[in-house]
């Protein structure tokens, strides 16, 4: 679908509920099932409902089960397991899959743009530890139940986090695990939310020097229990609306998240005072003021929280002097390519941008923009992004905005009503 995105009047000044934090939802989600005893799970009050790939990998959770008399779920069901385009999910699927009864044939598939995405780095894990799992040419993971066992396995976690992240959650179902990680890890900050939570429910971590030279993390043979647990409101949707008062020098609030969260996106905001913002955390939540033409970035590294890239690209679009991103180059491989996407929304708007080593670094100049139909290409962050871009220049139009839903359905809802001027203080979520 294509949507035009209508450009606020002036400042914004708005209070902004968003979905659960899909990082902590998706992980609480696959510890409550690997516990014998329902994990209850709540969220402030006014919260927005989780996106798709939240809601698809609760469904394939119903249909794997729960842990039952050593095993995951009670049958030997042959199932096939939809994840859209959620690679979180569909790596968590994996070794979940291989815990199933010995025998289960599990086939674990989503949208073809998922299935392209690398996940052969898990694969080799889980099968040096037992698993029996097969790529089928569509991308499409073919497990077989049973014969998965705990061990000491080494990973590149260069790429991607999740791959560990998989693994670690599995472990105390499996016999544990000894975990040594080669180079740093990417997205730290979500590696370490899973040792958290892990922690959480009860399970003994023992982390050695995460992010600083060799990586070990040993998980213990152990039960995950947890009776109660509270999710935080999502980092990543948060920083959109962060963002929309950066550019448009507004006031925004979003309750029940502030600059304490260990989400990895909340490092937006110390991005946002780089650009003249002020930042303050409030009994509600964190308040941000935007200046109306935001300061340089600067060079800005990336690696520990590569989702930002669109956000922080385009507040450089619109700041006056260069902005470097680096530590992109896991960032190809996403729901797109979001350096190319990144660049050519831009250049498409007039920006100057060029990209260097081989997509690790991208240069943005900003200045005048013009708007224009950019395609988002199936990526939610880049509808976010484009989308409180559009706040302050006219004539935006989304291509692909549904893209949205993947982690905040009511955005696009959100987004028309800021440019409808919402009173000040008002909650959009009220109406």
């Amino acid at each position: 679908m294509e949507y035009a995105v209508a450009t606020v009047n002036g400042p914004i000044d708005a209070v902004l509920p968003v979905p659960p934090s899909k990082s902590l939802h998706q992980r609480v989600l696959v510890l409550d099932h690997l516990a014998t005893q329902r994990t209850a799970i709540d969220v402030p009050e006014g919260t927005p409902a989780s996106g798709d790939d939240v809601r698809l990998l609760g469904r394939a959770l119903e249909r794997l089960g729960r842990w039952t008399d050593g095993a995951l779920g009670p049958t030997r069901e042959s199932m096939h397991l939809d994840l859209g385009m959620g690679g979180t999910g569909f790596r968590f699927c994996m070794p979940l899959a291989a815990l199933r009864r010995e025998g289960a044939r599990t086939l674990i598939g989503g949208a073809p743009t998922l299935l392209a995405r690398p996940h052969d780095t898990l694969r080799r894990a889980l099968v040096k530890l037992g698993a029996r799992i097969k790529r089928r040419h569509s991308g499409a993971m073919r497990v077989l139940g049973g014969g998965v066992r705990g061990g000491t396995i080494r990973l590149d976690a260069r790429r991607s986090s999740q791959f560990a992240s998989a693994l670690l959650l599995a472990a105390p179902r499996i016999g544990g695990l000894t975990l040594d990680l080669d180079g740093p890890p990417a997205s730290l900050p979500y590696l370490e939310l899973t040792v958290e939570l892990l922690r959480a429910f009860g399970v003994p971590v023992h982390a050695e020097r995460l992010g600083v030279g060799a990586n070990r993390i040993r998980i213990e043979t152990a039960e995950p229990q947890c009776d109660r647990i509270e999710l935080e409101p999502d980092a990543s949707c948060a920083a959109a609306w962060w963002t929309a008062a950066a550019l448009s020098g507004g006031t925004v609030i979003v309750p029940g998240l502030d600059g304490s969260s260990r989400q990895a996106d909340v490092a937006l905001l110390a991005l946002l005072e780089r650009t003249g913002a002020r930042v303050e955390d409030t009994p509600r939540g964190t308040r941000v003021h935007g200046s109306n033409v935001p300061g340089a970035l600067g060079d800005v590294d990336l690696l520990a929280s590569p989702d930002l890239i669109f956000l922080a690209g385009v507040l450089a679009a619109r700041a006056e002097s260069e902005t470097v991103l680096r530590g992109l180059r896991n960032t190809r491989r996403k729901e797109s390519d979001r350096v190319a996407v990144l660049a050519a929304g831009l250049q498409a708007m007039g920006a100057d941008v060029s990209i260097e080593e081989d997509g690790d670094v991208v240069r943005i100049r900003g200045g005048a923009l013009q708007g224009t139909r950019v395609a988002v290409s199936g990526d939610h962050r880049a509808a976010f992004a484009f989308g409180v871009l559009g706040l302050v220049v006219p004539g935006i139009v989304l291509r692909g905005a549904e893209a949205a839903t993947k982690s905040h359905p009511s955005f696009l809802d959100d987004l028309g009503s800021l440019a409808r001027r919402a009173p000040r203080g008002e909650s959009l979520a009220d109406g």
